[in-house]
């Protein structure tokens, strides 16, 4: 008769065979996504044919449509690549992935060829770099970081301000076109292109172009915060309680010498007495209370 030794059996394998689906499904949606968001673009390719960085940039993008942390933390425990460094060949990566998972979860896998259409992990990342450099120009030889650095509008003028900051490192000029106007806009260009010319360094230059003004205009006035403040001593203890007045009347809030005065409802005014609580969420989101010190004239500290 035979028999199974569940002591045999790994028990990483089952979970190594759901990250296996994960991948696997991951990898059919990013397809499915990038193939759409690239049909958009058909029209920009005189010879109706993508090229391979377009496929790999699509799906890149794809792939950043999900969230992926609850899987790449399950990879991570497994000790396996967690994704975070494949935006330079990301099919290849989930490939490399997948095979790596099928051979630890079936003895009697068989590798089967390469996808010719996508670029492997070498060229992906020459061609990131070529592309880097091609964008944004070569490195300077203080390092291979590229700075950018937000002109003010006295670059339009100050020659010397711009030629210290290309000499100083910088690679990249950003302009924010939402402040100045295109005269002052053009003498920044002029005087970046000019060190460039004088100083045999490049620098690009980005033109941030202004959104919608959300945050101006006429801003409502919300009612009046008032403070009821405690006496407190050097300690920050609490020596003595803040008063304020409860009326019943439908009068705004007003100030009587140091006392503050709130209109509640009348029939919350004629249940007071001295001693009761009442509580209250204050301008902060907090929870407050107050006491009744005195029901004749409404008089509570706190």
């Amino acid at each position: 008769m035979a028999t199974t030794n569940r002591f045999n059996q790994d028990p990483n394998e089952d979970v190594l065979k759901q990250i296996l689906a994960e991948v696997i499904e991951l990898r059919q949606k990013i397809e499915l996504n990038a193939t759409r968001r690239l049909q958009k673009y058909q029209g920009n390719y005189q010879s109706g044919t993508f090229s391979k960085s377009a496929f790999n940039l699509a799906h890149y993008l794809a792939m950043r449509q999900f969230d992926l942390r609850h899987l790449q933390d399950r990879l991570a425990q497994a000790g396996l690549s967690s994704l975070g460094r494949s935006e330079a060949s990301v099919i290849a990566t989930l490939d490399s992935l997948i095979e790596v998972l099928k051979r630890a979860t079936d003895k009697h896998y068989l590798p089967g060829e390469k996808n010719a259409g996508e670029y492997g992990f070498n060229r992906g990342q020459q061609l990131l770099e070529q592309h880097t450099i091609e964008l944004f120009g070569p490195f300077h030889e203080h390092g291979r970081a590229h700075v950018m650095v937000t002109l003010p509008t006295e670059a339009s003028w100050d020659y010397t301000l711009v030629s210290s900051l290309l000499e100083k490192g910088m690679t990249c000029a950003r302009i924010n076109c939402a402040h100045d106007d295109p005269v002052l806009w053009q003498g920044i260009i002029r005087n970046v292109r000019r060190a460039e010319t004088e100083m045999g360094r490049s620098c690009c230059i980005l033109m941030d172009l202004a959104g919608h003004k959300i945050r101006t205009g006429p801003i409502a006035l919300g009612p009046p915060i008032h403070h009821i403040r405690v006496q407190k001593d050097r300690t920050g203890m609490v020596v003595a309680p803040g008063y304020l007045i409860l009326t019943s009347n439908a009068e705004s809030p007003s100030v009587d010498n140091s006392l503050f005065k709130v209109s509640i409802p009348k029939p919350l005014h004629q249940k007071l007495a001295p001693g009761i609580y009442l509580g209250f969420i204050d301008y902060q989101n907090k929870q407050r209370y107050l006491k009744v010190d005195n029901a004749d004239n409404g008089s509570t500290d706190r």
